[in-house]
């Protein structure tokens, strides 16, 4: 099944870890990209209101994305 990254990453807000508090903090977020490539999302997290540990655990969320067989 193929995912998007907005879609895998909802399914992770049961999580306790930064990917899943990062889940939490943009499922009712209507600027979150619904789609899209890494470059999409990194606009939206490279916003400048974007504190560093937000960044940071984006880049895990997407490499566990990633890795997900496709």
């Amino acid at each position: 099944m193929t995912y998007t990254f907005s879609g895998w990453l909802a399914k992770q807000s049961d999580r306790d870890d930064v990917v899943g508090e990062l889940a939490r903090s943009v499922q009712n977020d209507g600027l979150f990209p619904k789609h899209g490539d890494k470059a999409i999302f990194d606009g939206y997290f490279s916003a400048d209101n974007t504190v560093a540990e937000t960044r940071q655990a984006f880049e895990r969320a997407w490499d566990e994305f990633e890795g997900l067989p496709g």
